[in-house]
């Protein structure tokens, strides 16, 4: 298994390499994105999995100097947490925001941000329901929907579309900037 994730890690440390613009913070969900079950069904006392490419994700993020998180809105925080520790995760993230809410986890953005001082349009995110990936979306966060768990070809997704979005609001902030700077300045009339 180990040799298995160093492969994936490796090739994730590739893909990362491919981009010029990153993102400082990627979030993860955890039921159904990192895991393939919902905590809340599970035993503490139970050995857990990982989807495939989820450990040498991680792990190749870390190496890269990309900090990571998590985003759950799982009932359980309790068993999610002794999971991650089972799996020698804990360490790897500045912030684990577990709780049930009804915002569909704009709260836990908003928490992650105070925690870490990130930016929205610096976040990368990836969930497996529809209605977070939304809802995180107009937060200014670049937010890619997961099938089957995060994977290689989600990571290149979500790479791509944060720096099609990075580069977006770069063009948006000169032409701002062009059009509003070479004004005369008229707020001091005694000047």
């Amino acid at each position: 298994m180990e040799e298995k994730t160093e492969k994936v890690k490796g090739e994730a440390v590739q893909i990362i390499e491919a981009f010029e613009v990153l993102p400082k913070l990627v979030v993860f969900d955890l039921d159904y994105t990192l895991w393939p079950f919902y905590c809340e069904c599970r035993s503490k006392r139970e050995m857990p999995s990982l989807y495939p490419h989820a450990k040498g994700i991680l792990l190749a993020l870390k190496e890269k100097g990309i900090d990571v998180a998590i985003a759950s809105r799982s009932p359980t925080a309790d068993i999610a947490t002794a999971f991650l520790n089972k799996l020698g995760l804990s360490s790897l993230f500045v912030a684990q925001e577990i709780y049930s809410s009804w915002t569909h986890k704009t709260d836990h953005f908003q928490r992650i941000h105070s925690r870490t001082a990130v930016p929205f349009n610096s976040m990368l995110f990836f969930d497996d329901e529809n209605r977070n990936i939304q809802s995180v979306s107009k937060m200014g966060v670049t937010s890619i929907l997961v099938g089957d768990g995060v994977n290689l070809g989600s990571l290149r997704e979500g790479l791509t579309q944060f720096s099609r979005n990075w580069n977006a609001s770069q063009k948006n902030k000169q032409k701002w900037l062009s059009k509003y700077s070479n004004k005369p300045d008229t707020s001091n009339p005694a000047a």
